[in-house]
């Protein structure tokens, strides 16, 4: 009697962890053949177990890789708030009163796919304050409590907060520029204008090495 073979494939970015995507992304560093890096593909994101992946319909095995890559490849909007296993996370809602602990951080996780939940440790902490559409969010202790928790976090809000963070130091470099000519003009010291817009630079410079890696790395 042949097995029959129940399996969830990914519909939607949204139905990816991003435990999963690291996964994804040490498998693309291995050096094997194609149908074996699919089967693994499939194993990653379905949690069938490898050994019965061979039992799939041979109809059926090329459908699901195409649904997985088209899954990985979607666009997505910025998630500022998103629930996981009963706890409720939040997006730091003012980034303009960052703490010299969470820049930190932010700098030292934001060059290396493999610390991408570390990174969204930083960026997204619980809620323990919610009036309508604002929000509160635990002080920063670190990533060490919540940094494994985020590896069980949708990948959507993990690329719409990559890609809103991006944006959003492109914009601060914009206004910061304007403001040194302003400032210039009011004969202020051209140090300390110059000091700031450094630091935007350096900033954005990391945030772009982010976006373009990981962005790289679904391609």
């Amino acid at each position: 009697m042949e097995e029959k073979i129940n399996i969830t494939i990914p519909e939607n970015i949204s139905d990816i962890t991003l435990g999963q995507f690291l996964r994804y992304e040490e498998l693309k560093k291995r050096d094997i053949d194609t149908y074996n890096f699919n089967k693994r593909v499939i194993e990653i994101f379905t949690r069938l177990p490898f050994n019965k992946i061979d039992k799939i319909k041979a109809s059926d095995y090329t459908r699901i890789v195409n649904q997985i890559e088209a899954a990985l490849m979607q666009d997505v909007k910025f998630e500022p708030r998103f629930e996981m296993q009963g706890i409720k996370f939040g997006f730091i809602p003012n980034l303009d009163k960052i703490t010299l602990g969470e820049y930190s951080d932010l700098s030292q996780y934001g060059v290396d796919e493999s610390t991408l939940h570390n990174l969204m440790a930083v960026l997204f902490r619980p809620v323990v304050k919610e009036i309508g559409s604002k929000y509160e969010i635990m002080q920063y202790k670190g990533t060490e409590e919540f940094a494994e928790l985020m590896k069980d976090m949708p990948l959507n809000c993990v690329n719409g907060a990559l890609v809103f963070f991006y944006s959003l130091a492109n914009e601060l470099q914009e206004a910061t520029q304007r403001c040194l000519s302003q400032e210039l003009q009011k004969e202020m010291k051209p140090k300390t204008t110059s000091r700031t817009l450094d630091g935007i630079r350096q900033l954005k410079g990391w945030l772009k090495t982010i976006s373009l890696r990981y962005h790289k790395s679904l391609s």
